[in-house]
């Protein structure tokens, strides 16, 4: 049984007057940040505020790029060709790369945000564009992706992944169920389901067969009305079974 894992999550995704999720409440109970860099969520405001909380946190940061979809939040799907996309994951990590270094931080891990998550998953020729693109960017820096043959595709390509597994979404035979509005999760569920990923490298599926999973990083949403309740229930939950929540590398 690993000693340590990853907890990633998603924040930093208002914008404007427009408010997503409680991330000063959030935060603290995670190792990692996905920050969202304009495309689906967050504006310049809230990108400087995020990384001050994560600081603040002593959590690591990185980069959630998406397909330029806001009014969708990212969650529609787009026929993009491989090498646009890299043009939009660079161009959204150099922004957040200029905000985190003005306050003192560095970008540790990339990871896509939704439908194009979905699509580094299922499109070959996307994930090992992203792989080489990252590995050129910096070959130290980790390309989160869902475990699988995008994730073993982009490490082909060059890139230092950390495979994930989702313990607050659901999966079926196609893979990774994206909500198009989150829902309310259980707690005591969520952590029990980051139990068994640790110790069993299992996960269950919708219709409750277990799928294997190997996995650096598990995932949290900090977009539910409960998100902070969540984290906090996982982490406390892992630290009682002995396995430490620390940043990818560490």
């Amino acid at each position: 049984m690993p000693a340590s894992i990853d907890i990633n999550g998603d924040a930093g995704e208002s914008y404007g007057r427009w408010t997503l999720g409680d991330d000063a409440a959030f935060l603290p109970h995670v190792s990692s940040v996905n920050i969202a860099c304009g495309f689906h969520g967050g504006d310049p405001a809230t990108m400087r505020q995020t990384v001050r909380i994560a600081k603040a946190a002593g959590i690591a940061i990185g980069a959630h790029p998406s397909f330029p979809d806001l009014m969708g939040f990212g969650r529609r799907m787009m026929t993009i060709a491989p090498d646009e996309m890299v043009d939009y994951t660079l161009y959204q990590l150099g922004a957040l790369t200029a905000i985190a270094r003005s306050e003192g931080m560095t970008i540790a891990h990339v990871k896509p945000h939704g439908a194009f998550y979905k699509a580094c998953s299922i499109d070959m020729a996307l994930s090992k564009a992203l792989g080489a693109a990252i590995a050129a960017y910096d070959p130290q820096m980790f390309l989160v992706l869902l475990a699988g043959p995008g994730a073993d595709a982009a490490e082909a390509a060059g890139a230092r992944v950390a495979r994930e597994a989702f313990i607050d979404l659901d999966y079926d035979d196609g893979g990774l169920i994206i909500e198009r509005v989150a829902k309310l999760r259980d707690p005591k569920t969520v952590a029990e389901r980051a139990i068994r990923v640790v110790r069993e490298g299992k996960l269950a599926k919708i219709d409750g067969r277990d799928m294997d999973v190997s996995v650096s990083t598990l995932c949290l949403h900090g977009d539910r009305a409960n998100s902070a309740e969540v984290a906090r229930v996982v982490k406390e939950t892992l630290a009682a079974s002995g396995i430490a929540v620390r940043p990818l590398g560490t």
